[in-house]
């Protein structure tokens, strides 16, 4: 599902765009109940090489086990190469079931400028936090979102974005059977517009040729399931936390 990319309103440099989207795997492989998360993990590019690297903790990501009050959290860092800095922005998209559910699936978005450290169980900005952006249930993401700006940035100071995926924790949300197995997409699009440093002399250049990378990221989402079992992507519920 690619981003549309921003119309250019100022002098650019380039326009670099990448993107990272979530979608359930049902069609193969086997895919682990736990994943990973040891480290930030550089996105294969599927594109043209360009200026914007994404990273991903985890990689691959897999969030196969949402349930009220057991929110998932899932980082993303994006960093500028070859550039001497841009102004970041933000876009969201997000469909299927999981997501239009009244009880179901929000995302909320998160910036800090270090890496964001217990992605386990509390995660934690031990520089400066700021909120960026939120997709509640009742917003109509599937074809476009606002554009949520992060600012100006230096090559040397890259962002790191927390994603936290959470659905309703409430008593109701505990007992709503139509919750269980619901699945859907979601997803976050980066675009950076690299500005122009500075004027050069006549025939000196000064403005980089327009380059660009599309980066996909396909992650596993899905409401109180245990995992994937082999390669017939059965899903599997489990109970809510509290339950025996």
């Amino acid at each position: 599902m690619p981003f549309p990319r921003l119309p250019l309103r100022r002098t650019v440099a380039a326009v670099l765009t990448a993107v990272v989207s979530l979608a359930l795997l049902v069609g193969g492989g086997l895919i682990a109940g736990a994943a990973a998360r040891a480290a930030l993990v550089d996105v294969p590019p599927t594109g043209h090489p360009g200026r914007l690297v994404l990273s991903s903790d985890p990689y691959p990501a897999e969030f196969l086990d949402l349930s009220p009050g057991d929110p998932s959290y899932w980082q993303v860092a994006a960093r500028l190469e070859d550039a001497v800095g841009a102004t970041l922005s933000v876009q969201l998209r997000k469909t299927g079931e999981l997501v239009s559910h009244p009880r179901g699936l929000e995302m909320t978005v998160d910036e800090c400028d270090v890496p964001w450290t217990g992605l386990g169980e509390a995660p934690v900005c031990a520089g400066a936090a700021t909120p960026v952006a939120v997709a509640t249930r009742s917003d109509e993401y599937a074809a476009s979102s606002p554009t949520f700006q992060l600012g100006s940035r230096a090559a040397s100071a890259p962002v790191f974005l927390l994603v936290t995926l959470a659905v309703e924790d409430s008593t109701d949300a505990r007992a709503d059977a139509s919750l269980m197995g619901l699945v859907g997409t979601m997803g976050i699009g980066l675009t950076a517009v690299a500005v122009d440093p500075a004027v050069g002399p006549p025939g000196g250049g000064g403005v980089l040729p327009a380059t660009g990378a599309d980066v996909w990221l396909w992650v596993a989402v899905g409401s109180m399931a245990a995992g994937l079992l082999g390669l017939g992507a059965a899903l599997r519920m489990r109970p809510f936390r509290g339950e025996r």
